[in-house]
């Protein structure tokens, strides 16, 4: 081998040391990082989930529902299904499993009782599965700039009740119809007190 052989080596020897105790340090700091900010079995470890409407659109199933029962410590919800975002066509009612029967894992969801939330679930033995490192959120009005134009009602929803309906609509349609019955009152009474007065 050569002088100049001979030291390339020797350099590639020494960064290579240096990269073992670099990856030696990282570990060491990431596992006391662990022991500090999160060890024990309540703390979940999650990848980074994708932007909020790539998870709907690539999910197994996103819906938006609210949940009327819970079981198994609150991690598994019995959900009132309002509108399928993607996914296969579900029922008006579902269950949702944030967790598994018996003992709790590092990624278990609890859900709130009569709360609307955006699931975005995956589908794992027929059954609904959901995790706190999924993009499952409780709902807000600015979710609705998320829905996408193949929303439709749950199985078994007559569709002209959703025509043109997001989870937003019916309180617009309430006032609406609020609206209309004022205006009938109000065009009724102005009627009877003009025939008093004839």
């Amino acid at each position: 081998m050569t002088a100049l052989g001979t030291l390339a080596a020797g350099a590639a020897l020494a960064a290579l040391g240096r990269l073992r105790r670099s990856v030696a340090l990282a570990i060491t700091a990431g596992a006391a990082t662990v022991l500090v900010v999160g060890g024990g079995p309540a703390s979940a470890s999650c990848v980074m989930p994708p932007s909020l409407d790539d998870a709907v659109a690539t999910a197994d199933a996103a819906f938006v529902g609210t949940v009327t029962a819970l079981a198994n410590e609150g991690r598994w919800a019995t959900v009132a299904v309002e509108e399928v975002w993607s996914g296969p066509s579900l029922p008006a009612v579902v269950e949702v499993r944030g967790g598994p029967a018996g003992g709790a894992t590092s990624v278990d969801r609890q859900y709130e009782p009569r709360t609307r939330y955006l699931f975005v679930t995956s589908i794992a033995e027929g059954r609904l599965q959901d995790s706190s490192c999924s993009s499952t959120t409780v709902w807000t009005a600015e979710l609705a700039s998320l829905r996408p134009a193949t929303a439709r009602p749950p199985a078994g929803a007559p569709p002209e009740a959703h025509a043109g309906a997001g989870p937003d609509a019916a309180p617009v349609a309430v006032a609406v119809g609020l609206a209309a019955v004022a205006g009938v009152v109000v065009f009724g009474g102005a009627r009877a007190l003009r025939r008093r007065s004839a």
